[in-house]
């Protein structure tokens, strides 16, 4: 199979961890109506190609002092957008960046742990670095359904 191909017992396996990530081999093979150890074999290969991610989600609306803001981002040229979303990804606080179309060319999620000035403090220290932004909007998230994500590795530390 090649990169990033999956075959429908992979996506069912996949539907099935996105409902329960902990849900044991044993109880995704009686459900899939296969053996265990071709559960851990596909899991395995599913997780060796990159397709497949097993990780601790949590809701960050249920965490005290944690705030989410998405930022727009327009570039000045379209070719700076792959080091652009590189660059925000090394920043601490940012959960995912990705290239879109429309009126804007970068979303990133940004996870705030101190507080809604903390917004300035990002903008002052982090997206100055950024070489290529021609404009940028922050929007705090103020209400969501179905919202789990990662936290930043190094913000994890902070629970």
């Amino acid at each position: 199979m090649k990169e990033g191909e999956i075959d429908k017992l992979d996506r069912q396996l996949i539907k099935l961890l996105s409902e329960d990530g902990r849900m044991p081999a044993k109880d995704l093979a009686r459900q899939l109506d296969i053996s265990a150890p071709t559960v851990q074999s596909r899991l395995k290969g599913l997780i060796r190609r990159g397709v497949l991610k097993v990780a601790g989600l949590v809701d960050p609306f249920k965490l005290k002092n944690v705030l989410v803001a998405i930022i727009a981002i327009r570039v000045d040229d379209v070719i700076k957008m792959p080091r652009i979303i590189d660059q925000l990804m090394e920043f601490k606080q940012v959960s995912w960046a990705i290239a879109v179309t429309g009126r804007y060319d970068i979303f990133a999620e940004v996870i705030v742990t101190e507080g809604i000035e903390w917004m300035f403090k990002f903008y002052a220290d982090e997206m100055s670095k950024l070489d290529g932004v021609a404009h940028s909007e922050s929007f705090m998230v103020t209400q969501t359904r179905r919202k789990w994500t990662t936290l930043p590795p190094d913000i994890a530390g902070w629970l």
